[in-house]
């Protein structure tokens, strides 16, 4: 099968809808299809990367960290349009979209969309449920969803986003997979030391991890509300902030105001190569994040065996198994009691990084291209249905379907 992934996030803007996307990738490769991806330059010059096309863009007015194309006229789209592909999947909703859809009209081929972003509780925060935003939020999904055949989410708890409403019978579960391989490294004694030492954490101490981008809706500041009540229990107890964003500074000004500075240690941005090696120097993985759909920093820090400790919430569900891999908690004295017993008990923080290491395996890249493999068949099966019924040419799908 020949398949388009349009995507305005690549490796040029590195994050967790990347990181689904090679994965996703990587796992329909390995079955023998052929993939091709398009999506922006971070410059004013198209140019392809094997199989990667790389359109001119410019920095979007309302997103200093976004870019936008101006020129759907581009020879590469042209190129793609004369490869034919079967099935084209969309990863977002800006410039991906507007070249995914020209592309779409000339080759007659089916659209789908992935859906990585509750946007009216990113935009909105709890306001989202009231009745008049989910109004306008459905009239917004309405824009952007509506030439999707189909819509794939994450996690069932997307299937309540207030913006795809008027889209839930074409909506599907599929949940993000990531490549083990690249995750699953191993550092010697010496490296973890080494690595600890640069951080300015004694080797003694215990470490839970934050891996995320630093922004108010992460919740990370609940974490360092929790941490004085934790080192009254858990005096070596470090917090570690892995990433960057603009919360930072708020941050930092909470930590010095509750007295904890001296243990919390912000790491920055890291290289999404060299990220697996801080999820191996830490004990536990924590997030009081209730704005994830499916984060791809679980399913990292499950591929190197850390127990979770995150907020209750439906985007845990399939990767938190509350007990065998982690604990779900729901107020701070249940943080500081989860914590407490998987820092200071081997037995049980070891039992729980082999749950973490078999549950990951439900997310690997081969799990991950099969379930979208299969909703690519399915949607490729119902709009041949669909196309013939209204009387369009069907000789193209027919031969496609007759490989499948």
């Amino acid at each position: 099968m020949k398949i388009l992934i349009s995507t305005d996030f690549y490796i040029n803007n590195l994050g967790g809808v990347t990181t689904s996307i090679l994965a996703l990738c990587a796992g329909l490769r390995s079955q023998g299809h052929s993939v091709k991806v398009l999506t922006l330059s971070d410059h004013r010059e198209s140019y392809r990367d094997g199989d990667d096309c790389f359109i001119s863009s410019v920095p979007a007015y309302y997103a200093p960290d976004m870019r936008i194309t101006l020129d759907l006229n581009d020879p590469l789209i042209d190129e793609l349009i004369q490869w034919r592909p079967d099935i084209i999947h969309v990863q977002s909703e800006a410039s991906a979209l507007l070249m995914a859809k020209k592309i779409q009209k000339e080759c007659n081929v089916p659209l789908i969309m992935t859906c990585h972003t509750d946007y009216a509780y990113f935009v909105l925060g709890n306001l989202k449920n009231l009745p008049p935003v989910k109004t306008v939020s459905s009239d917004a999904g309405r824009l952007f969803y509506s030439s999707a055949f189909k819509i794939i989410v994450p996690s069932r708890k997307a299937l309540n986003f207030p913006f795809l409403q008027a889209f839930r019978e074409r909506m599907v579960v599929v949940p993000n997979g990531i490549e083990l391989e690249k995750h699953q490294k191993a550092l010697s004694v010496e490296e973890k030391e080494d690595l600890r030492r640069a951080l300015g954490i004694a080797k003694d101490r215990k470490i839970l991890a934050a891996i995320t981008r630093i922004s108010k809706e992460k919740n990370i500041q609940e974490l360092i509300g929790y941490l004085p009540d934790l080192l009254k229990k858990v005096p070596d107890a470090t917090l570690l902030i892995v990433g960057e964003g603009p919360y930072r500074k708020h941050l930092e000004d909470l930590a010095e105001e509750l007295g904890v500075c001296d243990r919390i240690v912000f790491a920055g941005r890291i290289s999404a190569q060299d990220v697996w090696r801080y999820y191996a120097i830490a004990d536990i993985f924590v997030s009081a994040s209730v704005f994830e759909v499916h984060s791809m920093s679980y399913l990292e820090a499950l591929a190197q065996g850390l127990p979770l400790l995150c907020r209750q919430d439906e985007a845990l569900d399939g990767v938190l198994e509350h007990g065998y891999n982690g604990f779900a908690y729901t107020s701070q004295d249940e943080f500081t009691d989860y914590a407490c017993r998987i820092l200071k008990d081997d037995g049980l923080r070891k039992s729980l990084s082999s749950g973490s290491l078999r549950i990951v395996q439900r997310f690997s890249a081969q799990a991950f291209a099969a379930s979208a493999l299969r909703v690519y068949e399915d949607t490729i099966r119902e709009w041949h249905s669909e196309t013939a019924q209204s009387g369009q040419p069907v000789s193209r799908l027919k031969a496609l379907l007759e490989r499948l």
